[in-house]
């Protein structure tokens, strides 16, 4: 029987673990001890096995399938320990080919985080490529090189940002920013392409209006040229955006081209008459300078009184024809030098005539130079007459020269004229000045004399007959007819200045009497009143009569008692005057107490109180005589006008200085993260606190502009805030979907899918939820695992209840036949095995059956499965034996260890039989759950 092979097995495959665990200690085999780590039933004897091969393969092995929890731990402790360890027993190479064939995504994640071969931690980064552990590492690896190697596998604008502030290397902050500034310029360039295209061309296709040649040739090549720089830049753009470009510079540039042919043609035509124009121009200077020579020539024929000067005049006009025939553009200018040159010309053959008429202009010139200048009035109108004959002699002398005057004779002329001019000039501005402000006297005097006021008008007259005296015979003949005029109608009012004065002063005494019994109303429009009178009064004049002193005397009386209600009335009001007096000069005394109080705490705050109080009260005081309030005025304006400029100092400095905070709030918000940015501002918002007011004309329009960008930074911050909790709430969401989706499947998962399944759950990354959501998935993480590793106790204790119902029914046969096969015996655990080798060994005695019906009633017992009636006697004497058992020994053996001594009593008897139905039985209700 194959049963009988087993009969001699060695002390390693011993029934008794104990044993066992003796014997593999002894072992170095390493196939047997492997044997034993991975088939042995006793965990204990596996670890020995496990730690007597302490091998990669082997821990791992057991890491990912021993069916103990602790082995389980042990093993991923001593793989990460031989993995980790600076004097581990593996090569390099064993470690980075294990690594690689590894797939437990935790572990390789430790040896990124904690392995010391940083070649083998580059290799795995790139095997795993995780997102959230290369930031980690970006930010907190010691080894730089690792630590720029994550975050050049970073895009995320987030990370990126918090990589520049937070990374532990210098040298990866810079990175991050340089990134971040690529990413922000690679994200602005399309844009930037897009507005440098749209420029370039509208520029190109305004040039198409243009009419400027060179201009357009110039701008078209610079922009052509622009175009071309950036046609390269178009590949950011999507194509079908940058065929609509490139088509659309076609377009604008054959337009361009064609404009510019049309330009081109015009401004060849334009140049050729350009330079035919200065030609002529040069011509022209030529000849009209060559005219001036030939005068000069004729002049020093004149002197000479020859001949011999005429050839050489001929020759001169000649060349100048020549010259002027050169000119094909002609014009009047060149008409009047052919002109000019001919009648030249025919004037050379009269030289004797022209010198006759020089020496005319000589004497001329003599004479006046002989005449004397006017020097009074009486020497001007003679002077201005003889001088006007002379200069009309003189210009029709000029008007028959056959050639222009010698030079000398002209300056000499020039300079002569001019004197006279000037001097009979000045006495002309003189005559004119007083005429003209004779003409406005006589004006003044017609109003006068309309208006009624005779007296005036009398005085005026006689001004203006002063001022006549001062005119010459010429002059006043231009105002004399209007001076005779007014001279008859003052002759006049002398003569009705009595006849009317007289009635008009009888009215204006009757109005003032009766104005004196008039109630007082308002005194000021009284005392004008009072004081138009007296002025009309004396405008009437006097007359030598009885009645008009009469009359003077009683409006003596009427207009002091129309007055006396003033007098009264202005007393009061100087007593007003002087109790204004005394509190302008007590707010005087508050001004110069504050200068004192400033001086002493130069507190600007009370200051800026103060300062406009006064100035308030100083406004509300009310008035005080003229004399009295210059002096009171200037002592309360030198004392407050210094304290006003150090305050407006003051809020200058303020105002300066919260410019200054707008430059940097501006520099924050343009140059800075956000993040940053915010918090500077707020730095800034406490200086600008601290500062103090900056005057009523300039504070609040410095803190409308602060304000704004601080609105706008933190606008941004509070939009930057709610994207990274939309992002946060995504990413929640995702990873709540993962896990509900892993809970879902538990239902179906087997063993192996289990295990994986706690491996992707311990996988997931809660790196982009805020805490709070971390929290809340963490705690379903770990319900989800532990979901999981019920399932796995579940599957486990059901296989083992199939592996026990397997071999229970192989047991039986055994039982029932007596002998089993090699492959039911091998199927069986060592420790059965084990005691069927014992039993078939052992000694037949009488009393086996009665002890297995013994150990029977105590499998049932220790499993709670009721025992037959015709056994209860003797299972209460057994209760009492385990009872005694278990208090003096502690424990009370299993099912399996009284199975094993149920086999191991000697070969089985036919009574026996019955009774394993009864173990059968025990063994399995051990294994239900409870």
């Amino acid at each position: 029987m194959m049963i009988f092979k087993q009969l001699f097995q060695p002390k390693w495959q011993h029934k008794d673990a104990v044993v066992r665990l003796q014997a593999i200690q002894k072992l170095n085999d390493n196939s047997i001890l492997e044997q034993v780590a991975s088939k042995d039933i006793d965990t204990n004897v596996r670890k020995q096995a496990l730690e007597q091969l302490n091998s990669l393969s082997c821990w791992d092995h057991a890491m990912q399938h021993d069916s103990d929890v602790k082995i389980q731990k042990l093993a991923l402790e001593k793989v990460k320990q031989l993995l980790f360890s600076s004097d581990s027993v593996l090569s390099v190479s064993e470690k980075q080919q294990y690594l690689q064939d590894c797939q437990n995504t935790a572990l390789l994640e430790d040896f990124v985080r904690r392995g010391d071969d940083d070649n083998l931690r580059l290799t795995l980064l790139n095997k795993l490529n995780k997102n959230n552990l290369n930031y980690d590492l970006a930010i907190r690896d010691g080894n730089e090189s690792i630590a720029l190697a994550c975050a050049e596998r970073i895009d995320d604008t987030k990370q990126l940002e918090k990589i520049a502030q937070k990374a532990k290397h210098l040298k990866v902050q810079q990175w991050a920013s340089a990134k971040l500034d690529e990413l922000k310029a690679a994200a602005e360039k399309p844009e930037l392409v897009r507005k440098q295209t749209s420029l370039i061309l509208s520029k190109l296709l305004a040039l198409k209006d243009k009419s400027d040649y060179l201009q357009v040739k110039n701008d078209g090549s610079a922009l052509v040229e622009q175009w071309q720089q950036l046609q390269g830049e178009l590949v950011c753009l999507p194509e079908e955006e940058q065929q609509t470009l490139v088509d659309k510079y076609q377009q604008i540039e054959s337009k361009y081209s064609n404009n510019l042919t049309a330009l081109e043609t015009v401004y060849t035509q334009a140049q050729a008459e350009k330079l035919a124009a200065e030609r002529q121009q040069k011509i022209i200077e030529q000849v009209s300078n060559a005219i001036a020579k030939i005068q000069s020539q004729v002049a020093l024929a004149i002197e000479s009184n020859g001949d011999s000067e005429l050839d050489a005049i001929v020759k001169s006009i000649a060349d100048a024809k020549q010259l002027l025939s050169e000119d094909h553009i002609g014009g009047r200018e060149t008409e009047n030098l052919f002109r000019q040159l001919n009648q030249i010309e025919h004037n050379a053959a009269h030289l004797p005539e022209f010198a006759e008429q020089v020496a005319q202009a000589t004497r001329a010139l003599t004479q006046l130079h002989q005449w004397q200048l006017p020097e009074t009035l009486d020497q001007v109108d003679q002077a201005q007459s003889q001088f006007n004959q002379w200069f009309e002699e003189w210009k029709t002398l000029k008007r028959q020269m056959l050639f222009a005057l010698p030079e000398s004779l002209q300056e000499s002329s020039q300079s002569l004229i001019k004197s006279w001019k000037d001097s009979l000039k000045d006495f002309s501005h003189k005559q004119n000045s007083a005429i003209k402000q004779l003409k406005g006297q006589m004006r003044e005097l017609d109003r006068l004399i309309q208006a009624g006021r005779y007296n005036v008008a009398l005085g005026l007259f006689r001004k203006i007959s002063e001022g006549v005296e001062g005119l010459t015979a010429h002059s006043y003949s231009k105002i004399e007819r209007e001076h005779q005029r007014l001279n008859e109608q003052v002759n006049n009012l002398e003569e009705w200045k009595s006849y009317i004065g007289l009635p008009r002063k009888r009215e204006l005494l009757a109005e003032i009497e009766a104005m004196a019994e008039q109630t007082l109303d308002d005194v000021h429009a009284r005392a004008k009143q009072v004081k138009f009178a007296r002025h009309n009064w004396r405008l009437l004049g006097n007359t030598d009569c009885d009645e008009n002193k009469q009359l003077n005397q009683a409006f003596d009386l009427a207009i002091e008692q129309a007055f006396a209600p003033c007098r009264e009335k202005f007393a009061e009001l100087e007593a007003q005057r002087a109790t204004n007096l005394q509190a302008r000069n007590q707010l005087v005394e508050e001004v110069q107490a504050c200068a004192e109080a400033f001086a002493a705490n130069a507190d600007y705050a009370e200051l800026a109180k103060h300062l406009p109080r006064l100035q308030n009260d100083w406004n509300k005081a009310g008035s005080v005589e003229r004399s009295e309030y210059n002096q009171v005025s200037q002592a309360f304006f030198a004392a407050i006008k210094p304290l006003r400029q150090k305050l407006n100092q003051f809020y200058t400095d303020n105002a300066e200085q919260k410019r200054q905070l707008i430059v940097k709030a501006q520099k924050y918000a343009q140059e800075q993260e956000v993040a940053q940015a915010s918090e500077a501002l707020k730095q800034l918002q406490q200086q600008w606190k601290n500062i103090g007011f900056a005057g009523a004309q300039v504070e609040n329009k410095l803190w409308a502009e602060f304000r704004a960008i601080n609105d706008g930074v933190f606008n941004q911050k509070q939009a930057d805030y709610q994207a990274e909790k939309d992002k946060q709430q995504h990413a929640y969401e995702s990873v709540k979907e993962q896990i509900d989706q892993l809970v879902l499947d538990l239902e179906k998962a087997n063993l192996e899918q289990c295990y994986s399944q706690i491996d992707k759950l311990k996988a997931i990354s809660l790196a982009e939820c805020s805490p709070n959501q971390a929290k809340r998935l963490d705690k379903l993480l770990s319900q989800a695992i532990s979901s999981y590793q019920q399932k796995i106790a579940q599957l486990k204790q059901q296989a083992q209840a199939d592996n026990l119902q397997q071999w229970l029914t192989n047991l039986e046969a055994y039982v029932v036949e007596g002998q089993l096969d090699e492959a039911g015996l091998n199927s069986l655990p060592a420790n059965i095995i084990h005691a069927i080798e014992l039993a078939q060994n052992s000694q037949q005695s009488a009393d086996i059956s009665e002890q297995r019906r013994d150990i029977t009633i105590r499998m049932e017992i220790v499993s709670g499965v009721e025992t037959p009636a015709e056994d209860a006697s003797r299972k209460m004497e057994i209760q009492v034996q385990l009872l005694s058992e278990k208090l003096n020994e502690g424990e009370t053996q299993s099912t399996l260890d009284l199975l094993k001594k149920w086999l191991s009593l000697g070969a089985i008897q036919t009574q026996d039989k019955a009774l394993f139905a009864r173990v059968s039985k025990a063994m399995q209700a051990e294994l239900q759950p409870a």
